[in-house]
């Protein structure tokens, strides 16, 4: 049996490494959303996996291993069944004197240990590892990418070329349907958020986007192009024959972890064929706090502050791909306890949040954000989320409903906080008005973190206080920046585990301005978006590239990732 929750929160308590009235409400977050403890603690950043994992096996009298840091022979993995070690989630790892170790989610799982010592012959060490250590592990078994599409594409260039078979019997072909789970089951081990199928004349490229940046991955043969995008839009119900035409859909898969992952199918016609982008979405949100996006205690204070007034609106901005929904969940997070009613209208719904009523716009029913709102108010909800204002009849019943006793959170595609008046406004919103709902933008990008794994100190080649100086006009603003350069700069050196690139994961970088009553005033007056940020900038306002540059001092993220995306 895994360890329940009052195990954990009494292990965490008597070793004061987590503040205990921030382990209380990651206790109330994990009871409220039915998830583990653990995850909640990772992924608030209260404490570190490896920190927390050496707790709980010292709590079960075994060591703990990191199995992202241990380079496991074939030989050894193929000691245990991969069938059993999946179902089970245990991993061998390490054989010495006939002794073999044995990571285990579950150490005390005696029949495991049990079956494995009958099968190897081998005494059995149980050593406790996390449930990512596990999974990332156990992938293992599969080889790479291209080791298990080689006997898949020579069976799937046999089937496809055979004498002329219907495209629909095609996509059920055995290696056509594993070859797109083995596609969708590397994605999800691998973190990416999208998968891309690109036709081109001769072959086929397959890229995953993770943490931001698409990686090639696989090249396959033209021949299997239509059989797999086929079987894709059978997946997600849409039209076999209309090869003219784009189409969006969804789909499900069920991993071999057993876990259900939801994807968004956009299929685009070109000039070579049909391309597809699959996204992945996270039905089950992820337990973030808002220091665990990257929020610096100050920032979460003054948000905090804004989301727990009664009325009003918030505006979270940024391109697409900046993780604005996921700070809008976040939030949403913060705020859904029993005393209030929240409705959301999203185009798509990503992520699946416990007793808030989520909606999702259809637009060939009819079914927009301003219908959709509209219908939400008359069930007199506390707090609304709107995915987008894109249209000025969204902005009108958005600003209405802030001003008559509700707090609505939506987003915005702006390049800064202070943008996102005149887009209001130009949206066609009274000024007056605008002034008088407004409680906070927010704005953001996601830079990439720099790898856990090969992390290392060095000297840069560029000068960044003379890249500065090129990009930063006001001299105040110069000095200060230039006065929280790091004197030590870190990077990546590249690894297997971030595919040689340095980095790992991603955090947010913030800007944020509230609506003083100085700001109000200048937004009734309609005075210049420059007027506006001068004033947010003399209040405490700081860009996104000032809170970079912190991150970058406190050894998260490099000076290229901010400068890439906070310069966009």
């Amino acid at each position: 049996m895994p360890l329940d929750l009052p195990t954990v929160q009494r292990i965490v308590q008597q070793t004061n490494k987590v503040d205990p009235q921030k382990l209380t409400k990651a206790v109330e977050t994990a009871q409220h959303l039915e998830a583990s403890l653990e995850e909640v603690l990772i992924g608030r950043r209260l404490i570190t996996p490896d920190d927390l994992g050496k707790l709980l096996a010292q709590a079960q009298k075994v060591s703990y291993i990191n199995l992202k840091s241990v380079d496991i022979p074939k030989a050894i993995l193929q000691l245990v069944p991969e069938e059993f070690a999946v179902n089970q989630h245990v991993v061998p790892f390490h054989l010495e004197n006939n002794v073999l170790s044995l990571a285990m989610e579950e150490p005390t799982n005696l029949e495991a240990i049990e079956f494995v010592k009958k099968h190897t012959g081998y005494s059995i060490k149980p050593v406790y590892a996390n449930k990512s250590n596990i999974q990332f592990a156990l992938r293992l078994y599969k080889g790479t990418l291209k080791e298990e599409f080689a006997e898949l594409v020579e069976k799937s260039v046999a089937s496809t070329t055979e004498v002329k078979r219907p495209i629909a019997e095609l996509a059920k072909d055995v290696s056509i349907i594993k070859a797109v789970n083995t596609l969708l089951e590397f994605a999800t081990v691998e973190d990416a958020s999208d998968i891309h199928i690109e036709p081109l004349s001769d072959n086929i490229i397959i890229r995953y986007r993770i943490d931001g940046v698409l990686h090639d991955v696989l090249t396959l043969p033209l021949e299997i192009h239509p059989a797999l995008v086929a079987r894709i839009k059978i997946l997600a119900n849409l039209k076999l024959d209309e090869t003219r035409l784009p189409q969006d859909g969804r789909m499900k898969y069920v991993n071999e972890a057993g876990e259900k992952v939801s994807l968004r199918v956009s299929i685009l016609p070109s000039v070579e064929g049909e391309k597809v982008v699959l996204r992945i979405l996270e039905e089950i949100l992820q337990h973030f706090s808002l220091s665990g996006l990257g929020l610096y205690p100050d920032k979460e204070k003054k948000v905090l502050n804004s989301i727990k007034k009664p009325n009003g609106m918030i505006l979270v901005t940024g391109p697409t791909g900046s993780g604005k929904t996921t700070t809008l969940y976040t939030i949403l997070g913060i705020l859904n306890t029993v005393s209030v009613n929240i409705s959301t209208v999203e185009d798509p719904v990503e992520n699946r949040i416990r007793r808030v009523n989520q909606t999702q716009v259809n637009s060939q029913a009819g079914y927009v954000f301003a219908t959709g709102l509209r219908s939400l108010l008359r069930q007199d909800p506390d707090i609304i989320m709107v995915g987008e204002i894109r249209d000025q009849e969204t902005a009108k019943i958005a600003v209405n409903a802030a001003m008559t006793g509700h707090l609505v959170l939506s987003t915005l595609h702006t390049n800064d906080a202070p943008g996102a008046i005149p887009r209001m406004i130009d949206l066609g919103l009274e000024p007056f008005l605008l002034a008088s709902t407004l409680e906070m933008v927010v704005a953001q990008r996601l830079v990439r973190k720099i790898c856990s794994d090969c992390r290392m100190e060095y000297q840069p080649k560029k000068d960044w206080q003379q890249a500065l100086s090129q990009f930063v006009q006001d001299k105040n603003r110069l000095a200060a920046i230039q006065k929280i350069l790091p004197q030590r700069f870190i990077k990546g050196n590249g690894c297997s585990h971030c595919h040689y690139s340095g980095y790992r994961g991603r955090l947010g970088i913030f800007e944020i301005m509230i609506a003083t009553e100085e700001i109000r005033s200048l937004i009734a007056s309609q005075a210049p978006v420059d007027k506006i940020r001068v004033q947010a900038f003399q209040q405490g306002m700081t860009t996104m590239l000032t809170d970079g540059i912190k991150k970058v001092a406190d050894g998260l993220t490099t000076m290229e990732e901010v400068f890439r995306v906070s310069l966009e």
